[in-house]
C-alpha cells in the first residue's frame, strides 16, 4: 500500500508543479498524457515479463528505480528552466509511470504466493480494500496536504523516501521460485498452439474484448467504469487550475476540492459494501452518473463570474470566500460519493456477468479502455479550457455525463423490455402448426390401394 499511495501522491504533485509552472490547461493535459500513455504501450509487455522474472525482485527493482527517478526531480527543478525544464519532467513523469506498469500486476501476482490458495479470497478483499485507499489516501489527501505543508520540492523528498520504504518492505518477503516455462513437466502453450507471444497475447485480448461486446451489461457496466476513470482524470487536471484561476487561491489548495472527494469516496465504499446488494445496480449506477454530471455542471455555474471578471473571483469578492469554499467543498463531496458509488456497482456487475474464465481478459479490456478512451479528452479539454475557460469546461462535462446517464437509462429500458418479451415467450409457447403430410407417402399409399383418413366435412 506505501507505494500504490506514493504512486497516487506524486500525481498530485506533478500537476500542481505543472500548474505553477505553466498555468496552462493543455500542459496539465499532457502531464497527464504521460502517466497514462505507458499504461497503453506496456501493460501487455509488462504481463509477459513479470511472469518470467522473480516477481520479488521485480517489485523491489521497480521501486528502488522509482527511487532515483523521483529524485531526478530536484535535479531538473534547480537545474533545467523554461522548455528544457518542462521536457525533463514529462520524461521522468513517463518513465516513472512506465515502471508503475511492471510493479502492478507483479504484486497483484505475488498475493497467492504469499497467502496460499486456501486464504486468496480473503486476501484479494483485503487487496482491492487497499488500493482503493491508498488511490484516495495518495491522490486526493496525502499530495495536496505534502504540497500545503512542503511545498513541490518537499513533496519529491517524501515521495522518494516513501518508495525507499516499499522497497525494503518488499525485501523481507519471500523469493518467489516460480518461472514458467522451467519447471519439470510445464506445457509450452505457445509452442503447442503454434503462435508467438505477442501473437496469443492479441488473440486473447480479443477473445475477451468480443466476451464484453456480445453483452448488453457488460458494455453498460464498462462504459460506467470509462466514463468514472475519465471524469476523476478530468477531476484532478483541473481542479489545480480552477483553485488558482478561478478561485484565486493557490493551486496546493485544490485540496478543497478533492478532500472532500476522497471523504465522499471513502462514505461510498462503507455504504455501498454494507447494503449494495439491495440496489438495482444498473439503475442505481445511473442516477449515480446523473448525479456526477450535475455536480460537475453546478461547480461551473458556480464559478461563472470569472467569465465576467476575467479574473480570480475571491480577489473581487473576498467576502464571498467562505460560501463559495463551502459550497466547492460540499460538490465535490458529492462527486467523490457518487462516482465512487458507481464505480463499485459497475465492477460487481463485471465481475458477476464474467465468468471465471474469461474474467481476467475482460479486466484487461477495461484498464486498456481507460486509457485509450481517457486520452484524448486530456488533451482536448486542455486547450478547450484554455480558450473558454474552465467553468465552461465544467458545464460541458457536467452534460456529457448527463447525457450518457440517459443513454444507458435507455439502453437498460431496451433490455429489459427484450427480457421481458423473452420470459412472455417462455411462458406462453406458441402452438405447432399441425404437420403436413409427405407426397410422396401419399402416392405410395395410393399405390397399395390404401387411401388416407378422410376428415368429415360438416353439411349446413
Amino acid at each position: 500500500m506505501l507505494a500504490q499511495t506514493s504512486q497516487h501522491a506524486i500525481h498530485f504533485i506533478q500537476l500542481v508543479l505543472i500548474e505553477q509552472l505553466t498555468g496552462s490547461t493543455v500542459h496539465l493535459g499532457f502531464t497527464i498524457l504521460a502517466f497514462t500513455l505507458p499504461g497503453v504501450l506496456f501493460s501487455p509487455v509488462a504481463g509477459v515479463i513479470v511472469d518470467r522474472f522473480p516477481k520479488k525482485w521485480v517489485l523491489v527493482i521497480s521501486n528502488l528505480t522509482r527511487v532515483l527517478l523521483v529524485s531526478s526531480y530536484l535535479l531538473v527543478l534547480n537545474t533545467l528552466h523554461g522548455a528544457w525544464e518542462l521536457l525533463a519532467i514529462y520524461v521522468i513523469t513517463f518513465c516513472t509511470a512506465t515502471l508503475a506498469q511492471f510493479f502492478s500486476p507483479a504484486e497483484a501476482s505475488t498475493i497467492p504466493l504469499l497467502v496460499g490458495e486456501d486464504r486468496l479470497m480473503e486476501a484479494n478483499s483485503l487487496f482491492t480494500l487497499t488500493m482503493a485507499l491508498s488511490q484516495v489516501a495518495g491522490l486526493l489527501m496525502l499530495g495536496s496536504l505534502a504540497v500545503s505543508l512542503l511545498k513541490v520540492q518537499g513533496g519529491f523528498v517524501m515521495i522518494a523516501l516513501m518508495y525507499l520504504g516499499a522497497a525494503i518492505l518488499v525485501s523481507t518477503i519471500p523469493r518467489d521460485r516460480h518461472l514458467i516455462g522451467t519447471e519439470i513437466g510445464a506445457p509450452r502453450t505457445f509452442v503447442a498452439e503454434g503462435l508467438s507471444g505477442w501473437r496469443r497475447m492479441w488473440v486473447e485480448f480479443n477473445e475477451g474484448l468480443q466476451f464484453v461486446a456480445g453483452k448488453r451489461k457488460l458494455k453498460t457496466a464498462m462504459t460506467h467504469l470509462v466514463t468514472i476513470t475519465t471524469l476523476v482524470m478530468v477531476m484532478a487536471m483541473i481542479a489545480p487550475g480552477y483553485a488558482a484561476r478561478v478561485l484565486g487561491m493557490a493551486p496546493e489548495n485544490a485540496v478543497i476540492v478533492f478532500a472532500p472527494a476522497g471523504v465522499g469516496m471513502l462514505l461510498a465504499t462503507g455504504l455501498v459494501g454494507r447494503w449494495g446488494h439491495l440496489l438495482r445496480k444498473s439503475g442505481f449506477a445511473n442516477i449515480g452518473l446523473a448525479l456526477v454530471g450535475l455536480a460537475f455542471a453546478a461547480m461551473g455555474l458556480l464559478s461563472l463570474d470569472y467569465q465576467r471578471l476575467l479574473q480570480p473571483i475571491l480577489q473581487v469578492y473576498p467576502h464571498a470566500a467562505f460560501s463559495l469554499t463551502s459550497a466547492t467543498m460540499a460538490l465535490g463531496f458529492v462527486l467523490g460519493l457518487c462516482m465512487s458509488s458507481v464505480n463499485i456497482l459497475a465492477q460487481t456487475v463485471l465481475q458477476q456477468e464474467s465468468p471465471a474464465y474469461i474474467r481476467g481478459r475482460v479486466f484487461s479490456v477495461q484498464f486498456m479502455l481507460n486509457n485509450i478512451v481517457g486520452i484524448p479528452p486530456m488533451l482536448a479539454l486542455g486547450s478547450i479550457a484554455d480558450a473558454i475557460g474552465i467553468p465552461r469546461v465544467l458545464e460541458i462535462v457536467g452534460l456529457a455525463a448527463m447525457f450518457l446517464a440517459v443513454a444507458s437509462i435507455f439502453v437498460g429500458r431496451v433490455d429489459f423490455a427484450d427480457r421481458a418479451r423473452d420470459a412472455s415467450s417462455a411462458q406462453h409457447p406458441v402452438a405447432p402448426l399441425p404437420a403436413q403430410p409427405d407426397p410422396q407417402a401419399l402416392a405410395g399409399e395410393s399405390a397399395t390401394g390404401a387411401l388416407p383418413e378422410q376428415t368429415p366435412i360438416e353439411v349446413r
